[in-house]
């Protein structure tokens, strides 16, 4: 005696002529497509689904991206070759007092002549009222000899001073204050020696600001806040550069880093 065969129903949940699928699909992917929508592709053994790495496949970590995490953990992407402000303005002091000491050695008798009228109503103001002293150092100060004694040093100064940042950036790669602390000025572009028109770029555009505020008097003003915009802008800036790097288009790096980076580029093989 034969069993007879249960009858097969249509599901409620397939549409017409649609077969049984082998077991529940998994549910669609977010920008995926389902079960039985064209393009869908069932995972099989050894290859990959749903995320999931396949046979013989090692998980990867999400690639992380490079940079510094900054306030509230945004990352700055500063290049850590970069030099910091702090390394900047310490390597810029040195640099400025050489300049200042050989221009005063320019104008030694004329600037010691004004010191020691000065030393002198120092020391009479033991015996003076202050009103007395503040008039005597306003004659010192204000009289034309003084004034152009420090024209003259100030001119020197500045003329030191760019030929100072000109040659040794262009043929030194950085200043004294910067070979001290070991940094460089390198063309921002592929971070190659600078030129001779970049540095001179440089340094004009960096001397610009001092240069109206302790030589004209009527717009001092504007230099003085030219001068401000120009050493404070690399703050702001990922490349660290002031006014006077974009400029002429150069940045300064840290030349250890730099070298890291040339050797860790000579040793991998690819």
């Amino acid at each position: 005696m034969t069993q007879q065969e249960e009858p097969v129903w249509p599901s409620p949940y397939l549409s017409e002529g649609a077969a049984v699928p082998e077991a529940y699909p998994a549910p669609p992917q977010p920008g995926q497509p389902g079960y039985g929508q064209q393009g869908y592709a069932r995972p099989g053994y050894g290859q990959p689904g749903n995320g999931q790495p396949g046979y013989g496949q090692s998980p990867q970590s999400p690639r992380r991206p490079m940079g510094r995490l900054g306030p509230g953990g945004q990352l700055t992407g500063r290049d850590p070759a970069l030099a910091a402000a702090w390394e900047r303005l310490l390597a810029m002091t040195m640099d400025w007092i050489l300049i200042l000491v050989a221009a005063f050695l320019a104008v030694q008798s004329p600037m010691l002549r004004i010191w020691s009228q000065l030393h002198a109503v120092i020391v009479n103001s033991q015996t003076s009222s202050q009103t007395a002293t503040q008039t005597a150092i306003n004659n010192v100060l204000q009289s034309p000899a003084t004034t152009s004694t420090l024209v003259r040093f100030w001119l020197i100064a500045f003329a030191i001073a760019l030929a100072y940042f000109w040659a040794l950036s262009a043929a030194w790669g950085g200043t004294v204050g910067k070979h001290i602390l070991g940094l460089r000025v390198v063309e921002a572009a592929n971070r190659s020696k600078v030129s001779i028109r970049a540095a001179g770029v440089r340094a004009v555009a960096f001397l610009a600001g001092p240069a109206i505020l302790l030589l004209v008097p009527d717009v001092g003003l504007i230099g003085g806040l030219i001068w401000v915009a120009d050493c404070t802008v690399m703050l702001l800036d990922s490349r660290a550069q002031c006014l006077h790097d974009r400029a002429a288009k150069t940045v300064v790096i840290r030349k250890r880093r730099l070298d890291q980076q040339a050797r860790s580029t000579q040793a991998s093989p690819w």
